[in-house]
């Protein structure tokens, strides 16, 4: 499997390698030849040829010729442009201050310098934050268009594309980067066209789509080795490889990283070679041949040990120590590890490999039975994540971190399960799901780069301390400090609290009915687990490796999705999650916190002996055990003067279709209209809902159920809401998820209820129901499912019920007038959806038509 698509993405295409993108400024003219204006014509040549490397003396040397003849305007003009080289080995946010602090200056006023400025700045905060990034490249395409410099526009265009890609609008993405993909093309601006049609690649390699990526990437070669003066295509070489890493052509792969080797044109490019190197031990790592990905690994160090490329040793040393320890050569992966966590020392504000390699180190001690030591740099690593993800600055930050730091947990819960500590194993994963729910749920501000307050240089400097101390009682000292720091970052919401104080399983059992059974599952490429809780009880079970549970869920679900049944093989799904656990016969109610493709997997579905699940067991999912706690203390704040019902139904006929349908088609990237088709049934559920609750109730029907009249409502004040509508699960950027309302010709929404939307909304509901399709979808992987049903939770409903797969209109209308009657009749809410489930399952329909609904968050409790 690739490493991480999304890091590597961002690294190649936000601007990492070396010369990754060009500058904006046509060539100066009819300068004499060692004049300092003849020396910055040379250098935007090579800057606009995307060869920043080559023309940073060039700049360096101009600056100073310029500062001696007084011109300050064009001294500072040639000094922001050396900041694109420095960028690979100074902290982004320094960076920007100094930006930031240059461009008040008066000789910034000049238009040229300030043109430049903010190119500079909008080439940085690329690798940054991408929103600041895109408001900063609309300056520029502004300025460009108003000076008649259409290239510069093109360029300015192309770059907002990027920043809308990372943002996850690949929609706007692909129409910005195409656009100016072409233009390039048409005004024959080679550089340009070799980095958009590198770039559009490149995002197609991020998506997975490898065939499709090759023919642009091929395309962006290509044209960087006509004759020209283009710089090293290494974007779309870097991407290539890693399309055919993906296409399993591991051959061709290896092959293209040798040729690209042999024809670096200059030792400036030592970077790539190291990127290049990387990528060979990656392909040797797929490959399983573990001493030639090692041999790659230590000649790309090599290599980052001569630049002093920082970064570069602390990741790719976490490499060679996986690879060193894969081999059971523990010496030498200790050694490696120790290298890469020095290596991180010499960035103090970027230290975001660090826990992940003090894991590695951690684990490797274990291995070498030195438990006290290991279980200190555990500790260690957690107090770092801890305070990386308290102040993290932007959300793309906070993803990358998430994504790169869930080993650290799951490690030591291996080490902790090991050993038989199963109570410290299970604190650790759910200290670990509190993290990634906070980061999954928590819509945070942008934090704009400045010069460090006192309360982070603190914080930093608390880190560096704890990377280096091996006292326990050092590290301890630290960790208060560390918390007394964070204090003034005070989150109160479910998110923060989740994050903050994650339960120990005596406090989780208090929580737990007699007749409760909380599963909490952990895969692993080995094996995997899941801890069974009662209120009474602690065990672990071992079950098969991810692989192998991946594997049964994606069959079964496909079974599914064809409307047939296939009994063998929902028992064989039931044998490798449950079939180990003692208490499953003994409870009845199943409390479900899942890990990866067990997200996906319908429970009651599953078959036992010849039987459903359904027939005698309730079954619910919660993002993790303390989430589920806290939803139940804070249950008593419902109020009792609540609206009772809100019931929405936007798509009851065919003329909702006629108005605006092909906006919003084209807003979530939809392939046909076909998927916006009438629900003529959703009206009378609604409304057939709605006799079940007395009054006040609200419906909103047809063209009048548009999301700025469902945002209009005091959502606050209702005890339940009822959404039938269109669902859009965006598996690649979850935050563009959404329920599609009616649309509208006029007014300030698109139609569009998004996940980041609904977190902002303040719901007290005992109960949200999306009666949409695939709802309860999310990217499955380390950092589960981000979807609709989490983030309602997250603005304040109790419980949610949502879908895993698209919907029947006619039989969903069915089983939610029986679920609500249910209600009605004061059973619980997972017993309601559990027997209106099984009525349906009676009549022989098959799984697809009954088991897509699932109870998430807390069950118990009668509406």
């Amino acid at each position: 499997m690739l490493r991480n698509r999304r890091t590597r993405f961002l690294a190649v295409v936000a601007g990492l390698a070396l010369g990754a993108i060009g500058c904006f400024f046509a060539l100066r003219h009819n300068a004499k030849k060692h004049s300092p204006d003849a020396i910055l014509a040379r250098a935007d040549d090579l800057a606009w040829h995307n060869d920043w490397m080559g023309a940073a003396p060039l700049y360096a040397q101009a600056e100073k010729l310029f500062q001696e003849t007084n011109r300050p305007s064009e001294a500072l003009y040639a000094h922001v442009s050396q900041f694109i080289p420095r960028a690979e080995a100074e902290p982004i946010p320094d960076l920007l201050v100094e930006l930031a602090h240059d461009q008040k200056l008066s000789a910034a006023q000049d238009p040229d310098t300030m043109l430049r400025i903010l190119v500079i700045r909008g080439m940085i905060e690329t690798n940054y934050d991408s929103a600041m990034a895109s408001k900063t490249w609309a300056q520029v395409e502004e300025l460009a268009k108003h000076r008649g410099e259409f290239r510069l526009m093109a360029r300015a265009m192309g770059e907002q594309g990027i920043a809308d890609f990372l943002l996850g609008d690949f929609s706007s993405a692909k129409k910005l980067v195409t656009r100016a993909w072409l233009t390039a093309k048409a005004l024959h601006d080679d550089a340009a066209h070799v980095r958009y049609a590198s770039v559009y690649g490149a995002g197609l390699v991020e998506l997975q789509r490898y065939d499709e990526a090759l023919q642009p990437l091929n395309e962006a070669i290509n044209t960087a080795f006509r004759p020209g003066n283009v710089a090293y295509p290494t974007i779309a070489i870097n991407s290539k490889i890693d399309a055919l890493r993906g296409l399993h052509r591991y051959g061709e792969a290896l092959e293209l990283a040798d040729a690209t080797i042999r024809r670096l044109p200059s030792t400036h490019l030592d970077a790539h070679l190291f990127e290049l190197l990387t990528s060979k031990g990656e392909i040797y790592e797929d490959l399983g041949d573990w001493p030639d990905a090692i041999k790659q690994y230590e000649f790309a160090l090599q290599y980052a040990r001569h630049l002093e490329f920082w970064r570069g040793i602390s990741q790719t040393g976490g490499l060679v120590a996986l690879a060193y320890e894969r081999e059971s050569n523990l010496p030498a992966a200790l050694a490696s590890i120790d290298e890469a966590i020095d290596a991180n020392t010499k960035l103090p504000q970027e230290l975001y490999f660090s826990p992940r390699n003090l894991a590695i180190k951690a684990d490797i001690l274990a291995k070498m039975g030195h438990a006290k030591e290991s279980h200190a740099l555990f500790e260690r690593s957690m107090a770092l994540v801890d305070s990386f993800l308290a102040t993290a600055p932007t959300p793309n930050t906070e993803r990358e971190l998430v994504d790169e730091l869930g080993q650290v947990y799951s490690s030591y819960y291996d080490v902790l399960c090991s050993e038989g500590d199963f109570s410290a194993a299970f604190r650790t994963i759910e200290e670990e799901r509190g993290r990634v729910e906070a980061q999954a749920l928590e819509h945070h501000e942008i934090v704009p780069p400045h010069e460090p307050t006192d309360e982070e240089k603190k914080i930093a400097a608390l880190n560096l301390e704890l990377i280096k101390t091996d006292s326990a009682a050092a590290r301890q000292q630290l960790a208060k400090s560390l918390y007394t720091e964070e204090l003034q970052l005070d989150d109160s919401s479910l998110a923060g609290e989740t994050a903050k104080r994650p339960l120990a399983v005596h406090d989780v059992q208090r929580n737990l009915g007699h007749d409760e059974l909380l599963l909490e599952y952990v895969l692993g490429d080995s094996s995997s687990s899941v801890l069974a809780i009662t209120s009474r009880t602690l065990h672990r079970y071992a079950l098969p490796p991810r692989k192998t549970i991946a594997g049964l869920v994606s069959q079964y679900r496909r079974t599914i999705h064809d409307r047939r049944s296939d009994p063998r093989l929902a028992q064989t799904l039931f044998t490798s999650l449950l079939g180990p656990v003692k208490e499953y016969r003994e409870r009845r109610s199943v409390i479900v916190i899942p890990d990866g493709e067990i997200n996906l997997v319908p429970f009651p579905a599953l078959v036992d002996q010849g039987s459903y699940l359904v027939a005698d067991h309730s079954f619910s999912a919660s993002p993790s055990a303390t989430v589920l706690c806290l939803l139940r203390q804070r249950e008593s704040a419902t109020l009792s003067d609540h609206y009772q019902y809100v019931g929405v139904a936007a798509w009851t006929g065919a003329s909702e279709q006629k108005t605006g349908v092909t906006e919003i088609l084209r807003a979530i990237s939809l392939p046909t209209m076909s998927q916006l088709q009438p629900l003529p049934q959703t009206r009378k559920e609604v409304e057939t809902i709605a006799q079940d609750f007395p009054t006040p109730r609200t419906l909103l029907l047809g063209p009048a159920a548009t999301e700025t009249s469902f945002k209009a409502l005091p959502l606050n004040q209702y005890r339940v809401l009822h959404l039938a509508l269109h669902g859009y699960a965006d598996v690649e950027y979850p935050d563009r998820s959404a329920l599609v309302f009616a649309p509208q010709s006029q007014g300030p929404d698109d139609g569009l209820l998004e996940v980041r939307e609904v977190r902002a909304l303040r719901l007290r509901a005992s109960l949200v129901t999306l009666s949409a399709c695939n709802t309860g979808v999310g990217p499955v992987g380390d950092v589960d499912v981000a979807d609709l049903g989490h983030a309602f939770i997250e603005a304040g409903a109790e419980t949610v019920v949502s879908a895993l797969w698209e919907l029947n209109d006619q039989t969903t209308t069915q089983l939610m007038t029986s679920f609500y009657r249910n209600l009605a009749g004061h059973q619980s809410k997972t017993a309601a959806l559990q027997q209106a489930q099984l009525n349906m399952m009676r009549t022989g329909l098959p799984p697809y038509y009954w088991a897509s609904f699932e109870v998430v968050g807390d069950p118990a409790g009668v509406i």
